[in-house]
Formats: C-alpha cells, sequence, structure tokens
C-alpha cells in the first residue's frame, strides 16, 4: 500500500465521525446546508490535482510539521470529546492539509492551496456572532423586499425583521438572509473567478468583491418570493417544498448575476492572449519514496498510527452523563411547579391576595425564545405557562431542562434565543433575587433584560442551574463543565426558569416577577427548592 493511500484511509477514522456529526447527526441545526456541496467541491478541487501533485517528492519533515501535528491531534482529541465543534473541525481541516504536506510534499500543498482555502467557508461560526453581524443585513433585506413588493402592489407590512403579507407574518431568518448566505455565495464568486483563471488581477479582485452586494439581491429575490408564494397559496406552501426551492434560486440569481459582472469587468480588463509558444508544459512526473517499502515507511505508518490513536482516544474521553441527572430525566417538569401558587404578599402594591392561577388561555404568549434552541436538540423538556393574579397581572414562566451541559452543546441564554426570533434585546445586566429562608434571605443570581417585537415589550428574568448549583457567571460554568467532562466523572444537567411580562415599563415588569419569584419560592417543597432554585434544605422557609 504506498503512502499516499494510507495516510488518507488513516486520516477517515476521525473524518467520518466528525463529518457525519456535523451534516446528519447532533451539530445538523449548526449547518444551512450548503456544507456538503462547499466540501465535495473542495475534494473535486483537490482531485482534479493528483496528476500533478504526484510529481511532489515527500520531503524531509521539519519541528514546524511536526509542532502542528501534535497541536492538531490535540485539538481533535479535545474537540471531539468535548464538543467543541469549531475546534474539532479545524484541527480536522488542518490534519488533512498535514496529510497532504506528508505525503506529497510542499509542491502538492501549492497546487492545492485553493482547496483548503475553499473548505473554510463551510466552517460554522459561532451563533451569538452569527446574529450580531446578520442583524443588519437581514433588517437591510427585509426593507429592500418589502419596498419592491408594496410597489407593485402586494399588502405588504414591516416591524423589524418581521413581514406581513395579508395575514401571515414571515420572520427572515439567519438562514434567509444572514451571514451564512453570505459566506455561501462569497465562496461561489471565488470559486468562479479561480476557475475562470482571468489574467486580470483587478478583474479577479473585483469578482471576489462583486459576491457581498450579488449576495444582497439573492437574498432578496429568495425572500421575495417566499412572501409572493405565502400570500397566494398560505403558509404551509411558503414553508415547505417552495422554501427549499427558494434556496436554489437564491444560487441561480447569484450565478446569472456573477457572469453579468463578470462580462461587464472583461469590457474593461479583457483576458490577455497567450502566445502557443508559452504554453504551460506540466512537469515532469518525478518518481518518489512512495513505497512503505522504502524509507518513508516509518514515518507514514507512524503518522496513521496517531490519527487512529487520537481517533480512539476522542471516543474514550467522551463523557457520559452524570446518574443523578439521568434519575433527575425521569421528573416531568409539571411536578416541579405547582398549578396553584399561593400569594403572602403582593410585592408591587401590598396588597394581600389569594394565588397565582394557570391562564391556559394565554400559554401560547411564551413559545417564541425556545423556537431556535428546539432547532438544537439541546432540550428534553420545556415547560410553558402563564399565570394570571387576582389583581389581572400575567407573568410567564418558562422552563427548560436538559440532561447533558457540555462546554459545546449547552442551553441558549434568552438574550441569544430572542435575538434569533427577531427581538430587540436590550438593558442585560446581572442581578439577584432575595428569596425567603430559614435565617436569612436566599440571594438568587439572575439575569435581567428587556426584550421587544413590533408593540410587544417584554421585561424579563431568568436564572440557570448547572446541576444543583446556580450559575454566577460564564467563566465559571465553562471552567465547571470542562472539568466535569475531561474528569470523565459524566456531565451534569441544566435548568433555565425563565419568568417574563409583557409590560412597557420594565422595573415594573421585574418587580411583578421578583414578586412571583418570591411566592414560588415559598410553595416548592424542599426537594423542589434544590431542584429549581439550586437551594438546599436548610434554606427553606421557616413556617
Amino acid at each position: 500500500m504506498s503512502l499516499s493511500l494510507l495516510l488518507p484511509l488513516a486520516w477517515l477514522s476521525l473524518a467520518i465521525p466528525s463529518l457525519w456529526g456535523w451534516l446528519f447527526g447532533t451539530w445538523t441545526a449548526y449547518s444551512q446546508g450548503h456544507e456538503l456541496l462547499l466540501l465535495s467541491v473542495a475534494g473535486w478541487l483537490v482531485w482534479r490535482q493528483r496528476d500533478a501533485t504526484s510529481a511532489g517528492r515527500p520531503e524531509r519533515l521539519g519541528a514546524i510539521f511536526w509542532l502542528a501535528w501534535g497541536l492538531c491531534l490535540l485539538g481533535y482529541v479535545l474537540g471531539r470529546s468535548q464538543e467543541f465543534i469549531r475546534i474539532e473541525l479545524l484541527s480536522l481541516w488542518l490534519s488533512a492539509l498535514l496529510v497532504m504536506w506528508a505525503a506529497r510534499g510542499w509542491q502538492g500543498l501549492r497546487r492545492t492551496w485553493f482547496a483548503w482555502l475553499f473548505c473554510l467557508f463551510a466552517m460554522p461560526l459561532p451563533f451569538s456572532l452569527v446574529l450580531a453581524l446578520t442583524a443588519p443585513l437581514k433588517e437591510a433585506v427585509s426593507m429592500v423586499a418589502t419596498f419592491v413588493l408594496s410597489g407593485v402592489g402586494y399588502p405588504v407590512g414591516r416591524s423589524g425583521v418581521v413581514i406581513t403579507v395579508g395575514q401571515y407574518q414571515l420572520l427572515v431568518a439567519e438562514a434567509c438572509a444572514g451571514l451564512h448566505s453570505m459566506f455561501i455565495l462569497e465562496a461561489m464568486g471565488l470559486l468562479y473567478s479561480h476557475l475562470a483563471q482571468h489574467t486580470s488581477w483587478w478583474r479577479n479582485g473585483l469578482l471576489a468583491v462583486l459576491a457581498v452586494p450579488v449576495s444582497f439581491l439573492a437574498n432578496v429575490v429568495r425572500v421575495m418570493i417566499l412572501v409572493v408564494v405565502t400570500h397566494h397559496f398560505g403558509d404551509a406552501a411558503g414553508q415547505g417544498f417552495v422554501h427549499n426551492f427558494a434556496g436554489l434560486a437564491l444560487f441561480a440569481v447569484a450565478l446569472v448575476l456573477m457572469a453579468g459582472a463578470d462580462a461587464l469587468l472583461g469590457l474593461v480588463w479583457p483576458d490577455r492572449r497567450v502566445p502557443a509558444d508559452a504554453a504551460v508544459v506540466p512537469p515532469a512526473k518525478v518518481e518518489g519514496p512512495t513505497s512503505l517499502s522504502e524509507p518513508t515507511a516509518g514515518r507514514g505508518l507512524g503518522l496513521a498510527a496517531c490519527l487512529v490513536v487520537a481517533a480512539l482516544a476522542s471516543l474514550w474521553l467522551r463523557p457520559g452523563v452524570s446518574a443523578e441527572a439521568e434519575a433527575r430525566a425521569q421528573v416531568p417538569l409539571e411536578a416541579l411547579f405547582p398549578k396553584e401558587i399561593p400569594t403572602q404578599v403582593d410585592g408591587p402594591s401590598g396588597v394581600q391576595r389569594s394565588a397565582w392561577r394557570l391562564d391556559p388561555v394565554a400559554s401560547g404568549m411564551v413559545r417564541p425564545a425556545f423556537e431556535a434552541a428546539r432547532r438544537f436538540q439541546m432540550y428534553d423538556q420545556v415547560l410553558e405557562r402563564t399565570y394570571v393574579h387576582p389583581s389581572g397581572q400575567r407573568v410567564m414562566l418558562s422552563v427548560a431542562y436538559g440532561r447533558q451541559q457540555s462546554v459545546g452543546l449547552q442551553m441558549h441564554r434568552p438574550e441569544v434565543c430572542y435575538r434569533a426570533g427577531g427581538f430587540r434585546v436590550s438593558d442585560v445586566r446581572p442581578g439577584t433575587l432575595a428569596l425567603p429562608g430559614v435565617t436569612a434571605p436566599l440571594s438568587l443570581p439572575v439575569v435581567r433584560l428587556v426584550a421587544a417585537l413590533s408593540e410587544r415589550p417584554e421585561p424579563i428574568t431568568y436564572w440557570r442551574l448547572f446541576g444543583d448549583e446556580p450559575v454566577r457567571d460564564e467563566a465559571s460554568l465553562k471552567l465547571r463543565q470542562l472539568i466535569a467532562g475531561l474528569s470523565r466523572r459524566g456531565l451534569a444537567d441544566g435548568l433555565l426558569v425563565r419568568i417574563s411580562t409583557i409590560d412597557a415599563n420594565a422595573d415594573a415588569g421585574w418587580q411583578w416577577q421578583e414578586a412571583f419569584a418570591r411566592d414560588l419560592a415559598t410553595a416548592l417543597s424542599p426537594q423542589q427548592r434544590l431542584r429549581v432554585l439550586g437551594a438546599r434544605p436548610e434554606d427553606a422557609p421557616g413556617p
């Protein structure tokens, strides 16, 4: 077996489980459906250079290679075992590049450089970064699409990134008008420029730059198609086959626009003719030591063994779920939160009241914040309720439970999920809730914020538990998760409790939420307080 075949086969022991989990498994929600296409194109770009790279002679590998090789394999083991998806995929990419270097030498890398660059466009970006960067893009796409459609007579309105057409509302999400599609189309623009092989650097550079406005216009066309189809044929048609077809139309429109832009640039910077006698002569094939019977056999076997060991180590180090988390996962959330909560004193008004009661009619008001998180399959249970006070004040309670909270895969904070749902988030601030205890009030660390959509201002208070411990800051949480994962003692579960009201006065809303939390703490049993508040039995309120 040749060295050039042995190393890629060993590399597949890393690539197959990672790519399968990313494209079809746990991490599917991070992908946009175009990554497989990009990786296939990158593989084709490498394959088309197979004859040229076969002339490369494997070189003596220096200290830089071995340092990169060691860091790469360590990064893969850490990323794969602890679910750092970006570290895992970047390490996988770097290992493939180093395998090419070892098997084909610097000549092989030089001839396939564009394929390695092209792969990077398929890497998933951090969700919070995507939300921050795509917010103005979605707003602009929504505005232009609404302006054009209203100009031709459609009954279209807009509130932020929510488009109203007739009786339907459409949320312009990241996939329809965001950074992911911008990256994909930018990659396609670079591929077009690379394959065109224009002799003018100005023409090639401007084609790459023009991919940005081309992506924007293609996204506008996609949103307009979805709005028109929804208006004429209903929401089911707009979110079904046509939604996927609009994604194909995105690429078709982008390709036509890129070809048109290329033709116009060709009028200014036409390609120069290459003289016949200046044709590039392919390099002669040089026989290199690629057989395992030659001096590179030991090196090749060693590198292949390292790849297989890294794959096995990442599998062995993957932590399981703790026994406590498995047991608590069997308890339904409905059993932790009573349907009726006695009220001792109504905090904002100081008036004695009877009880908070369920208001099933308004329960649907709490749904938007969990939609994005459900896509990421990180919740085992979700409880959504609306309680109404005898005074008429409503408080929405949303509880999410996940039995496995690793560093890479964990429940999303409301400030992230609400932004994904098109809300404007402001006034994010940490705080504490003073809840009743035996000898002194129990201080529960919380986060307060305001989320607004159109005429729907929503003050929010939420807290999180990692196991039985309240989360006080992100740094300490991630450190605890990492230690739990690397020690293989089992990952703890997580609980997120969110209380919110619809109130234009944020301070008044937060006061009602604090009053509700105090009444809830009093109504819970000691065991329930441990699960919901992270309070120990000795912290239970006295009689």
